[in-house]
């Protein structure tokens, strides 16, 4: 009798699995096992959220006479101890992209070594792995650095179509219990069940709206699927596949294509960040264009407060960072707002902003968002001659019009006119005592004028540029 462990990391699903499938497919008995390891690279949402998907999944094997087993220790010593003790011939899991999960799969490989086992690593999350793209480029062995090229490469290239079912039907009897995290991870359900019906309601009421909705904060209009991405709860392949087969059916419009090719460039996008990262670690700590190097971006620390707390006067900012720590989330239109505020009108340095969102957000992921951050600040992959900068003034009047979104996550404003709660500066003061609405006391004067800030950002900008 031949026996594998599979190491679950951030593919937290039974489905689609690659290479939980060939652990499968190479022994006739398979161990579910999961590093408790893993749990101290995330923030305490994810740990919640991470701990749930692990609930479901144990009892989802529960019902098959199969077991998911939680190794405690350092990663290498834990694994090694439960392939031993189970008596494995080699040890699976699916790829990982960044240097910390590589470096961890070192360790692992170094420890089963010591006792005469291998570790297999397949497969993991992306739609197009980094290498094939990478191979598509006239010099290849490094990634592309801008994304329209790397998208037109990515979609002309063709996908694989989703794997099936291929659980472990291994039972181990000392599996384990499973820590208490808590459940405040969010509004999101954890486990690869919720991830598949959120899916298949996308795919059937929004995502041939997606490019009319997904930008305006108050519709509702994207997948909420960000979590189980992250966690591999479903995979891109499975919202790939989904998307292509409902654009393939002759009866769906054409505005419907248009829209749900949107939902996959979004998909590329999650792709290039991750091939960024993994052909170039340093992106973590270093801008990725040489010329942003060094720029000055300090900011005092009761700035930095007023920013995360979401008390900066400027109600898209401010809601976007009240539903960052209310829920983990934040819509993605006003998560480029409060970035491009802190880096352009506050002149934050790129790293604290993520690190912000690496502390709170339930779908964090050091490649995606240092790729988006360093986009914003004008550091990385946009290769524009200026940063974009986004007015927040005209983002909340464009985007949340009837200021639908601020109002839920900013409730001082919440009872106001909507042309009040979008700029509460405006009022003045006869009507601030016929709306009750008193500022400072009531909501924040704005941290700063915007153009002021802009203008002084750019300034700076172009006397670093040119030194």
């Amino acid at each position: 009798m031949t026996v594998n462990l599979y190491w679950f990391r951030r593919d937290l699903r039974l489905r689609d699995n690659p290479a939980l499938s060939a652990a499968r497919a190479a022994a006739t008995t398979t161990y579910g096992v999961f590093a408790s390891a893993d749990f101290g690279s995330l923030n305490a949402r994810q740990r919640a959220f991470a701990c749930g998907c692990l609930k479901k999944m144990r009892a989802d094997l529960a019902k098959r006479d199969a077991s998911l087993t939680l190794c405690d220790g350092a990663a290498g010593e834990a694994i090694a101890s439960a392939a031993i003790r189970l008596g494995a011939n080699a040890v699976y899991c699916a790829r990982g992209y960044s240097s910390l999960e590589r470096a961890q799969e070192a360790e692992v490989a170094a420890a089963l070594a010591k006792a005469g086992l291998a570790l297999h690593t397949g497969r993991a999350d992306c739609v197009h792995e980094p290498e094939a793209v990478a191979e598509k480029k006239q010099a290849p062995g490094a990634g592309y650095l801008v994304f329209p090229a790397f998208y037109d490469v990515w979609r002309g290239m063709p996908a694989d179509l989703p794997g099936p079912e291929s659980p472990p039907n291994g039972r181990d009897d000392e599996e384990g219990p499973l820590p208490d995290f808590g459940g405040a991870f969010g509004v999101a359900g954890p486990g690869e069940a919720w991830a598949a019906d959120r899916l298949t309601h996308f795919i059937t009421a929004s995502a041939g709206d997606y490019r009319t909705n997904a930008e305006y904060p108050g519709r509702g209009g994207t997948s909420r699927l960000a979590a189980s991405l992250r966690f591999g709860c479903i995979s891109p392949r499975q919202i790939y596949g989904a998307l292509a087969e409902k654009m393939s059916r002759s009866w769906t419009l054409v505005e419907e294509r248009h829209s749900m090719q949107t939902v996959m460039r979004r998909l590329a996008m999650r792709d290039f960040y991750i091939q960024l990262s993994y052909f170039d670690p340093s992106l973590h700590d270093t801008e990725q264009q040489p010329k942003m190097r060094g720029f000055a971006a300090a900011v005092p620390a009761e700035t930095l407060q007023r920013f995360a707390s979401g008390n900066t006067g400027y109600p898209l900012v401010d809601a976007a960072m009240r539903q960052l720590h209310a829920e983990g989330h934040v819509h993605q239109r006003a998560a480029i707002c409060a970035a491009s505020f802190w880096c352009i009108d506050l002149g934050g340095d790129w790293r604290a902003g993520r690190d912000l969102w690496m502390d709170q957000l339930l779908e964090a992921d050091d490649a995606q968002c240092d790729g988006n951050w360093q986009r914003i600040a004008g550091s990385g992959s946009d290769q524009a001659s200026y940063p974009r900068i986004y007015n927040p003034v005209k983002q909340a009047r464009f985007f949340d019009a009837q200021a639908v979104y601020i109002r839920r996550y900013v409730p001082e404003l919440a009872k106001l006119p909507t042309s009040a709660a979008l700029a509460p500066w405006n009022v003045d003061r006869s009507h601030q005592i016929e709306l009750g609405f008193f500022t400072p006391d009531h909501y924040a004067q704005p941290i700063v004028d915007h153009a002021t800030a802009a203008r002084a950002f750019l300034a700076r900008y172009k006397a670093h540029r040119g030194a």
